[in-house]
């Protein structure tokens, strides 16, 4: 047996905490305790966790094989990963690479000597607004820190110095090199949070112990919930909502209260919290949970009662573990001081609260995609209809929101529907949190009302360009897979029918600042390079049109594009986009789709540039059959043979000679 008692013993608490016949559920968190026994997840290992789940070892095999924080072979000691990501590569996270390479003496994808570091990239940590940065995970703990604003050789320096001292992980928070807050004095939080005098979802953030329920209750914490438990109806608390206009945070907009009335009457219900927070130039919902986690609870618990729901589940993204870990504490602190579990407040209403950590998965954020996985499966989509509200979370009706829509649900009720929609337009009421990132001078969290300019946000927040001799070439509205805003469309109001009007959407309200030094070149190879990677996998023209566009955009960026390739891809992308089960392979797209239409003349002009001769690409050389062995041919380290051909040298370009 590979499995511990210990770890078999942790395993079981994990599977009683989701509903009886559900302990499949329990997957991930299993595979997290094999992965921190063992430093990545055996084949034994696995096999004996198919037997506790009463799964076959192919399942299991299954879910490691398909979320990324899953290992199937060691990593070192310590796990580097740089996130070279758009927003973190528009500050230079790819200078911070060669950084750490330099200084660990590997390329990313190899791991040290003496097995102490690993160094690899990753996709998007939600660390936007304090780009350059890394996290380093702890192989014995399974603990993950973010070392932020990593801007020079000397910063990169300073980590490895703290990882070398035993002193990397003596607290969570964020790191800067300024130091530690707890040995600086330097105040815990985010680099910046700012907006209206008077805001009310990042109002705590950055106060003194402001993730904690004692701090939480002198701020009047959990006396709405109190108040609207023992003295109101659900039906009531709905409709407040539907009156509230308020309209979900996550993407897609669609109004709060009109999803809650769709919930059909079987019971029992559900309602899961999606924090799966994985868009590139998003970070809000991670400072929330960092700072302010009892905000979210209080929201959770009134909307749980709203549309009777005894069991809540907060999906979170596995990269963010300080947040995790500030929600399983105020969970317990919550549960403590009777604000959940049985009774709540001395009526009939019992709530339990389930923190379920993803494993790296950016399709986990898609609502059916997150079930799936909350299930206890690879993180693929489902067909709609049926709707989650009707046929979700183990096939029961189950209410999916946003984090932030969460946390607004408080504040409509604590001050009211009439006070709400003061903020805003009709049409997309409240206030926002503005995640900017990219070359400002300011990037960090703006809490603001819907329509806010977006010029506004750009020069009198985030102080305009990082450099002042660079302007603004393109921003990015709502998250990296939004279609792209031109200089000329800076005063577009940050609202739903403005964007969308403007020729994108609003999204998440991720702001990505891109200035004129930047190769829109670049931005789309990179942008593509994402979902090709985060692709489930799915539906065969997600999955195969992603991988076909970035290897054009490579070929491009290193010399070998043509002219008509930029025809090429904007045909290729009209099979992927609505052709998927989920908007997934549609947004994989629109990114790209703007970039052709909007910058193609600088896509032409670096075609040629690079590529004057409109030569064609680069045919690959491969082995072919040998009838005198009766197998195919192996490569040698000097030649192929190719038919009709003399042999050539492995590495020689072969060019088509026609189209």
């Amino acid at each position: 047996m590979m499995l511990s008692e210990a770890v078999q013993t942790e395993i079981k608490k994990w599977m009683d905490l989701y509903p009886a016949g559900r302990q499949r559920s329990a997957i991930l968190p299993a595979l997290y305790a094999i992965q921190r026994t063992f430093g990545y997840c055996p084949v034994d290992a696995q096999n004996e966790l198919a037997a506790m789940l009463e799964l076959e070892p192919a399942e299991v095999g299954a879910v490691v094989d398909f979320y990324h924080m899953l290992h199937t072979e060691p990593k070192g000691e310590y796990h580097v990963e740089v996130c070279t990501n758009v927003p973190c590569m528009l500050r230079g996270a790819g200078q911070c690479m060669h950084h750490f390479e330099e200084k660990l003496g590997i390329h990313h994808g190899e791991t040290t000597a003496d097995d102490r570091y690993s160094l690899d990239h990753m996709e998007c940590l939600g660390s936007c607004g304090t780009a350059p940065m890394v996290s380093v995970t702890d192989r014995k703990s399974g603990q993950i820190r973010y070392f932020e604003q990593l801007e020079s050789a000397g910063d990169v320096q300073k980590v490895l110095d703290l990882v070398a001292q035993g002193k990397a992980f003596s607290t969570l928070e964020r790191w800067t090199p300024q130091g530690d807050p707890e040995l600086t004095g330097r105040a815990a939080g985010p680099y910046r949070i700012g907006g209206m005098d008077q805001r009310f979802l990042t109002a705590r953030v950055g106060k003194a112990e402001s993730h904690t329920l004692g701090t939480y209750m002198a701020d009047g914490g959990y006396e709405t919930a109190r108040r609207v438990l023992v003295g109101s109806k659900p039906e009531e608390v709905v409709e407040l909502v539907k009156a509230s206009g308020l309209r979900g945070r996550g993407g897609a907009g669609f109004p709060t209260g009109m999803k809650w009335g769709f919930l059909a009457p079987a019971m029992p219900h559900y309602l899961v919290v999606n924090a799966d927070e994985s868009e590139p130039g998003t970070f809000k919902d991670r400072i929330i949970m960092e700072y302010d986690p009892h905000q979210l609870i209080e929201g959770i618990l009134l909307s749980a009662f709203a549309i009777k729901s005894e069991l809540a589940f907060i999906y979170i993204r596995g990269e963010y573990y300080f947040g995790y870990t500030r929600l399983v504490q105020a969970i317990q602190e919550a549960t403590a001081q009777g604000f959940l579990g049985e009774k709540i407040f001395g009526t009939d209403f019992n709530l339990r609260i389930v923190v379920h950590r993803g494993a790296g998965a950016y399709e986990c954020g898609e609502e059916t995609a997150l079930l799936t996985s909350l299930e206890g499966y690879r993180g693929h989509p489902r067909m709609k209809p049926p709707f989650p509200a009707v046929e979700g979370l183990y096939a029961k009706p189950t209410i999916v929101n946003n984090v932030e829509s969460i946390c607004n649900v408080t504040h409509i009720l604590r001050n009211g529907v009439d006070w709400y929609r003061t903020f805003g337009t009709e049409k997309s009421p409240g206030m926002r949190i503005f995640c900017l990132s990219g070359n400002v001078k300011y990037p960090g969290l703006y809490e603001l009302p819907h329509a806010t300019p977006l010029s506004e946000l750009l020069v009198r927040y985030g102080g305009g360009p990082q450099f002042d001799e660079q302007p603004f070439k393109a921003v990015v509205p709502g998250g990296l897979s939004m279609k792209l805003l031109t200089a000329s469309q800076l005063d577009t109001p940050l609202d739903y029918e403005a964007v969308q009007a403007a020729g994108s959407l609003l999204g998440s309200a991720g702001v990505i600042a891109i200035d004129s030094s930047q190769s829109m070149v670049k931005v789309a190879r990179r942008t593509l390079s994402f979902y090709r990677e985060e692709s489930c996998g799915k539906c065969t023209p997600c999955r195969e049109g992603t991988g076909w566009l970035e290897d054009i955009l490579l070929r491009i960026e290193e010399g070998g594009g043509r002219a008509k390739d930029l025809d090429l891809m904007a045909r290729i992308t009209t099979f992927i986009a609505g052709k998927s089960f989920c908007p997934f392979g549609e947004a994989s797209v629109w990114a790209l789709q703007s970039n052709l239409a909007k910058y193609r003349a600088e896509f032409e002009q670096y075609i040629a540039h690079t590529n004057p001769e409109n030569d064609l690409p680069v045919i690959p050389i491969r082995p072919i059959y040998r009838p005198d062995t009766g197998s195919p041919s192996v490569a040698t380290d000097s030649t192929f043979s190719l038919v009709g051909e003399s042999p050539l040298h492995r590495d020689t370009p072969v060019r088509a000679s026609g189209d």
